[in-house]
């Protein structure tokens, strides 16, 4: 993510390293309101790599697995042999056992896969190259708590902070920190080494990459990998040597895990590099949306993203990590953490995502984790999230998202609401908010009320069945219609409703 004073961004960096935490927030870019925000967020900084001590967890029976593939062709993950929408988070501590809470607070929500930012608990790459073995061991404790809980994994390599010298400025940077830096006995006296081809430096954390996929790829829990997040802003890369990285690291990825887990990496949101996310070395796109501006509304930019890449690129979209806006969440007028009405943007947000045509939803930023490194914040913010994404989950939980795509809404002169729709011939879901609630205030109208939508639907059935939900529940019918199609529209009056209504729809017998 990217904040407008960097001054102010590395001011709080230095209080929380002085505070011994590590900090790791999406950083920001420069002010331009011309170009997307970027969204990688930086890694916390630790350099404990002290000997791992056993997790003592609260899960008293493991709870299994899901079986995950992504197949060639879909949009989205076969969850147990259904294509689902899934919901993840990003989660980050600079000790193993503050995942263990996490993943509680995890559990309440209904997320199932994790994003894992391994650099969280320091590089855990020797100068030589070597995998740190008490790193490593640090990171297996979490991701045995991770598969005793039910969830998924998608370990993240590396981040553009650990290879960023402060060219390009983002305001922030673990590269005096990086073992690999030549003043810490490594390789490289420039990060961008790293993305020179066929350079010592690149070689050997190639072979560190091969190293631990060997040893991690037996692991039922990994869904995915990612090599880099936010390649495009780490020093020294271009379109063409970025994309070559990527590409060579994918192939390493490929031969050491015998699964062929599917593969992504992530560019931050300041430029478009169309060779990544065409190389056949990118199985699914990953978007990181943080609005610039603060009454630019966090679900909207999701579903003019995400349908963007996939129109584009005709592959599936992740959204990896995202947030309300691009301010630290402690700002005083503009961060997440401090306005007041910001639940109702983070809800809408969750919902535009099921009909944006991603594959997944929530995994926010601070309020799935990094939260914690804000004294202001910490884990009572979390808490007050942490079941966020419930009622969502509950309303995708029979839903088979196979065939499904972004459907044509189109919203008669003077409407009041604002949504958006997603399906195919056999079953649509759709859902639509009051058009007015908007950041960063959020303002409501007591009762919103005749209210008509026309969605674009494939296919000829004529009748169709709707099913109005209760968004607080994901679960509670308010009411049940019928439709009848004219020419390739079905024409919806929606129910009244506060805020927010969902439905699903089927073709009559």
């Amino acid at each position: 993510m990217r904040t407008t004073n960097k001054q102010f961004l590395a001011g709080v960096l230095s209080v929380i390293l002085a505070s011994s935490l590590f900090f790791s927030a999406c950083i920001p870019n420069p002010a331009t309101p011309t170009k997307a925000k970027p969204s990688s967020a930086p890694m916390p900084i630790s350099t404990n790599t002290s000997i791992p001590t056993k997790i003592q967890t609260p899960t008293a029976t493991p709870v299994p697995l899901p079986q995950i593939t992504l197949q060639k062709g879909d949009f989205y993950f076969t969850i147990d042999g259904r294509q689902s929408f899934l919901f993840s988070r990003n989660l980050a501590g600079y000790e193993p056992t503050q995942y263990v809470r996490l993943l509680q607070l995890m559990k309440t929500g209904g997320s199932r896969l994790v994003r894992l930012q391994l650099d969280s608990l320091g590089t855990g790459i020797t100068s030589d190259g070597k995998i740190d073995e008490a790193w490593v061991k640090n990171w297996e404790e979490v991701l045995d708590e991770a598969a005793a809980n039910g969830m998924l994994v998608l370990p993240v390599f590396s981040g553009w902070f650990d290879w960023n010298n402060g060219n390009p400025d983002y305001g922030y940077s673990t590269w005096e920190a990086n073992a690999f830096n030549i003043v810490n006995g490594g390789p490289a006296a420039d990060p961008g080494e790293l993305f020179q081809s066929g350079s010592v430096t690149q070689k050997m954390w190639f072979a560190w990459l091969k190293t631990l996929v060997e040893r991690w790829q037996a692991r039922e829990n990994i869904a995915a990998w990612e090599i880099f997040s936010e390649v495009n802003i780490a020093t020294g890369t271009t379109e063409s040597s970025g994309v070559a990285f990527i590409e060579q690291a994918a192939a390493i990825i490929r031969n050491a895990d015998s699964h062929r887990r599917p593969i992504t990496a992530s560019l931050a949101d300041v430029s478009e590099w169309p060779s990544f996310y065409r190389s056949a070395a990118i199985d699914f796109i990953n978007i990181h949306p943080y609005p610039y501006d603060v009454k630019i509304d966090l679900g909207r930019k999701v579903i003019t993203d995400a349908q963007k890449m996939l129109a584009k690129y005709d592959k599936p979209v992740m959204i990896g990590e995202s947030g309300l806006n691009q301010f630290l969440p402690d700002d005083g007028k503009r961060g997440s953490g401090v306005l007041l009405n910001a639940h109702l943007g983070f809800k809408h947000a969750i919902w535009s995502e099921m009909v944006s045509g991603t594959m997944n939803g929530r995994s926010l930023y601070w309020e799935d984790s990094f939260a914690i490194f804000f004294p202001t914040l910490s884990w009572n913010y979390l808490s007050k999230y942490a079941d966020l994404e419930r009622p969502a989950v509950a309303f995708a939980q029979d839903v088979d998202f196979a065939g499904f795509q972004p459907l044509t809404v189109k919203f008669p002169t003077g409407t009041k609401v604002w949504g958006a729709a997603a399906g195919n011939e056999k079953m649509v879901i759709g859902w639509f908010r009051d058009a007015g609630c908007e950041p960063p205030d959020w303002p409501l109208q007591p009762v919103i009320s005749g209210q008509t939508v026309n969605v674009i639907v494939p296919g000829s059935a004529s009748e169709w069945q709707i099913e109005f939900y209760d968004t607080g529940t994901g679960t509670d019918i308010i009411r049940s219609t019928t439709t009848i199609r004219q020419g390739d529209a079905l024409i919806i009056l929606l129910p009244d409703f506060t805020d927010d209504v969902a439905f699903k729809m089927y073709p009559g017998n």
